[in-house]
C-alpha cells in the first residue's frame, strides 16, 4: 500500500506533469494507491484559499473528483495514528530535527497501516522508520 503525499498529487493534476511522476503512476495498481484525512485537508485548503482569491471553483471541483476517484481508499487519522504522531514529533524534536504536525500526522498514518509513501519532500519524513519513495526521481 502506498500513500500518495499531497506534492504528488499537486503534481499528477498539473496539465504537464513531470513525466517521471506520470510514469511512476501508470506503473501503480490503483488498488495500491491510498491517500489520506490529512492530504485531503491540504488539498481542501488549497481549494479554498484559490477561491477566495480568485472567485473561481476550480480546484474545488478537482477536489471533488479526486474524493470520488478515491472513494474507498482514504486512510483516516485515528487515536492510534494520533498517538503515533505525538510519540514521531516528540522523536523527531529531540533530535534536534523538528517535524510539522501534519508530515507527523502523514507518517503515523502511513505507520499505522503498514503503507509507505510516496513524496518528493523525502528528507521532511527522515528518521521516521518510514519507507519512502520518491517517484519524481524517475527510475
Amino acid at each position: 500500500m502506498i500513500v500518495l503525499d499531497t506534492n504528488v498529487i499537486s503534481e499528477i493534476r498539473k496539465p504537464a506533469p513531470s513525466e517521471a511522476v506520470t510514469i511512476w503512476m501508470m506503473r501503480q495498481p490503483d488498488d495500491e494507491l491510498r491517500l489520506c484525512d490529512i492530504v485531503l485537508m491540504e488539498q481542501a485548503y488549497g481549494a479554498e484559499r484559490y477561491r477566495l482569491k480568485n472567485g473561481s471553483d476550480r480546484y474545488s471541483q478537482r477536489l471533488n473528483n479526486l474524493i470520488v476517484a478515491y472513494n474507498g481508499r482514504v486512510l483516516p487519522f485515528d487515536h492510534t495514528a494520533a498517538v503515533l504522531a505525538g510519540h514521531l514529533r516528540a522523536k523527531r524534536e529531540a533530535a534536534g530535527r523538528p517535524v510539522s504536525v501534519q508530515d507527523a500526522m502523514i507518517a503515523a498514518i502511513c505507520l499505522s497501516h503498514a503503507a509507505m509513501l510516496a513524496t518528493r519532500n523525502t528528507k521532511d519524513f527522515e528518521g521516521l522508520d518510514l519507507v519512502l519513495i520518491n517517484p519524481f526521481e524517475g527510475g
